[in-house]
């Protein structure tokens, strides 16, 4: 399952370059594609990477770090990508780890801003996985060993002597597919070809310059088209001594900027704040003013869009633009000149301040968290810029603390504890004094540090939290204190502690308003400190209790945690079916919400279950499963708990003395190879296939398609008119997975729209 997008415009030439970075590629370990912005790096490196993804058994994976900023997260985001949301203090090395004994292609796509961090991340990991290769495109070299490089130049212009020799031109192709695209007029011909030819000599043949100099021709014919580029490139020449292809795209960059009005312009500036993408409301609130009102920014929006300065996702409601990386430097350069950018990142950090505000809100009052993580998850960008900018400016660190403590949902329960506890430490080192949000992020770091494994590193945090509260009779302070200490005992192994300690912190929550998510959350705990501390009836009444409360509240991310707390115990009282029920049920809630410590705790018991009933190879292969995800959490495999540790060392030798050594490690390596990342991982475990569909042939198989049941299951709902992600809410699922599903039922079928899918049941059932 790689990450590569789809190609929303035809790739044009490049034949001679395509087959020269896969001679590198195949070459060496280390391939960088260096060039001016604008000569098209990415869309090369993507092309390339699309074409040679079938040699690499672990998929193909884009990075893209046009909107990262901090050097320090560079590893995180690396590691994000392949379902590594958290490691521990050591994120290249953990990173490192994971891909020993993987065979994937990583694309780093614009490291130029990041070049030392990159360099030093990609030297560890080639020293760390040997059949790991790197693409990256830079504009200039990250040198180091082993390097090889190659320059992306613009498509050639030369000399030609007729409409002929023009056809066959790369850049004059290009120029003309966009131009008919932006008026159906348009066409190359006898009385033309010249002057597209010089147009294009003109702009270098730098394929951004051309597409954007192509939106011209919706106002100007092609002849005033270049009169005007040599009365721009006249006129605007802001550096004389820079290399004349970084003249011609500036030029083109300055002309469009000139095209457009100055409302428009001022826009473009302001809209470069945002980093991996907007929707309009965004918009509207932090860009609106000093000339520009609320009302007024969509007409602004879709200009800017007709002049391809702004990209749009119109396929997704609601729509979110964004702007290519080009466009938006130099929107950030514009917006510097202007004097108000201090202003402008204040109001776009109050406006995610809200946004995570409203989140959190509908978080802890369990009004659909599925969809609150998907608004956080895709703006957490933005909010990474907008914590960079709180932390970093004078008069502002007391709002960064509070962004850091409002997103505690986030990076607690959706899988981002590594990076929730760097931005908390960054918080607490320029808010000294004691406050309410101190506290508050002083317990939020040591509950990231419980889930990790490390109750020593949370203690002191845990006292410092307890004191404020106890000072300022703060109830909420002090029960989240309580249920953190009963946390500690649990992970050092004093079960008996542990359960009455809970027992006095959801006292003290129960007569708190809300707080549904943590209320069900220590009921689940409470349920494992009984299973382990020798009472599993007990347990599985309490863990049946916070099931209940979350039935009724609505509550959904705490019943992953739940159903494994019940499965633990049924597990002990030998339910042995009742508890692997509630596993994998547990496995797609988790999934939901990239639970990575949910779903590595139920393939551990999965596989405990699995020995314990007599199914030896599948225990093996469940722990070669194991064996994958756990490094995904970070911390401390089963989170050092010596109770858990001992059971794992048991089942491991009871399962290799009944296979012998050769079975077990043959189901051990198939389970950990079907775990590539952890969508892998729990499609495999849930019997999902999510490989992408093979191509139809064009002479289909007649004989009736063998759909499987879970494929027959998404059809029915398909034949109901379902959307893909009422599918996905219907049968608790992703909606990647609903998609990958209909692409199979499609493929199979034959069919290339889903509209054929109802014809087609009611045919089979006659």
């Amino acid at each position: 399952m790689g990450t590569l997008p789809a190609e929303l415009t035809s790739f044009i030439g490049r034949q001679r370059e395509l087959v020269e970075i896969r001679r590198l590629l195949s070459a060496g370990r280390l391939v960088t594609l260096t060039g001016a912005g604008g000569v098209g790096k990415t869309r090369l490196a993507v092309r390339v990477a699309d074409q040679v993804a079938h040699t690499f058994p672990d998929d193909v994976w884009l990075i893209e770090l046009g909107d990262l900023h901090d050097p320090s997260l560079v590893a995180q985001t690396v590691g994000a990508a392949f379902g590594i949301r958290d490691a521990d203090e050591d994120p290249p090395g953990r990173l490192a780890d994971y891909l020993r004994d993987k065979s994937p292609l990583l694309v780093l796509d614009n490291c130029e801003h990041l070049a030392e961090a990159c360099a030093r991340l990609a030297r560890n990991l080639l020293a760390g996985a040997p059949d790991l290769r790197i693409l990256a495109t830079s504009r200039h070299v990250l040198g180091i060993e082993g390097e090889r490089v190659y320059s992306v130049a613009p498509l050639a212009v030369p000399e030609v002597h007729d409409l002929a020799d023009a056809i066959g031109l790369d850049a004059v192709t290009l120029f003309t597919e966009r131009a008919t695209a932006i008026s159906s007029g348009f066409a190359l011909d006898s009385g033309n070809w010249a002057t597209v030819v010089e147009v294009c000599r003109r702009l270098d043949g730098l394929p951004l310059a051309i597409e954007l100099a192509a939106v011209w021709l919706r106002t100007l014919a092609i002849d005033e088209l270049l009169d005007r580029l040599d009365d721009t490139f006249q006129l605007l020449s802001p550096n004389p001594v820079a290399p004349p292809r970084q003249k011609s795209l500036m030029g083109t960059i300055d002309w469009s900027y000139l095209l457009c009005t100055p409302r428009q312009r001022t826009l473009w500036s302001r809209l470069s704040v945002f980093a991996g993408g907007f929707h309009l409301a965004a918009a509207e609130e932090v860009c609106s003013g000093d000339g520009i009102e609320s009302g007024d920014v969509l007409g602004l929006v879709a200009a800017l869009v007709d002049k391809s300065l702004v990209q749009t996702g119109a396929d997704r409601a609601p729509t979110r633009f964004r702007l290519l990386q080009t466009i938006r430097e130099y929107g950030r350069q514009k917006l510097a000149e202007e004097g108000d950018e201090a202003a402008l990142r204040d109001r776009y950090s109050d406006y995610f301040h809200r946004l995570a505000g409203r989140a959190q809100q509908d978080w802890d009052t369990a009004a659909d968290q599925v969809q609150v993580y998907a608004t956080v998850l895709r703006d957490h960008a933005n909010l990474r810029n907008a914590l960079d900018h709180d932390l970093s400016t004078p008069g502002r660190h007391a709002a960064g603390l509070d962004l850091v403590v409002t997103l505690h949902f986030f990076w607690l329960q959706c899988g981002h504890l590594t990076e929730g506890r760097l931005w908390l430490a960054r918080a607490l080192g320029v808010n000294t004094e004691p406050s309410r949000d101190r506290a508050r992020a002083m317990w939020i770091s040591a509950y990231a540090a419980c889930l990790m494994g490390e109750p020593a590193a949370a203690l002191p945090l845990i006292r410092e939290a307890e004191e404020w509260g106890r000072s300022n009779g703060d109830e909420v302070v002090l029960g989240y204190t309580e249920m953190l200490t009963a946390a500690c005992q649990f992970l050092q192994g004093d079960f008996g502690t542990a359960t009455a300690s809970f027992s006095e912190a959801n006292a003290r929550f129960a007569a708190i308003p809300g707080y549904t998510s943590i209320k069900a959350l220590s009921l689940g705990t409470v349920a494992q400190s009984e299973a382990w501390g020798g009472d599993p009836a007990t347990a599985v009444a309490v863990a049946e209790d916070g099931l209940a409360a979350c039935d009724s509240t609505g509550e959904l991310r705490a019943r992953a945690h739940l159903l494994y707390s019940r499965s633990l115990a049924q597990w002990m009282l030998g339910e042995h079916d009742a508890a692997e029920t509630g596993l994998l049920r547990g496995l797609r809630t988790a999934r939901l919400f990239n639970d990575i410590l949910s779903a590595a705790l139920s393939v551990e018991l999965l596989s405990w279950i699995a020995a314990s009933t007599g199914r030896t190879e599948l225990a093996a292969e469940r722990l070669g499963v194991a064996h994958r995800v756990w490094p995904l959490v970070g911390g401390k495999p089963m989170l050092g708990l010596r109770r858990m540790l001992d059971q794992h060392d048991t089942c491991e030798r009871e399962v290799r003395e009944a296979l012998g050594d050769a079975r077990f490690r043959t189901a051990f390596k198939r389970g950990a190879e079907a775990s590539t990342g952890f969508e892998a991982a729990l499609a495999h475990l849930l019997g999902e296939n999510v490989a992408p569909p093979a191509p139809v042939a064009p002479v289909r198989d007649t004989s009736e398609p063998e759909l499987t049941s879970r494929e027959f299951e998404v059809a029915e709902l398909v034949a109901e008119g379902l959307t893909n992600k009422e599918i996905a809410q219907r049968l608790v699922i992703s909606r990647r997975t609903v998609e990958s599903h209909v692409d199979h039922i499609l493929g199979k079928l034959g069919f290339s729209s889903r509209g054929r899918i109802p014809a087609w049941l009611a045919q089979r059932r006659g």
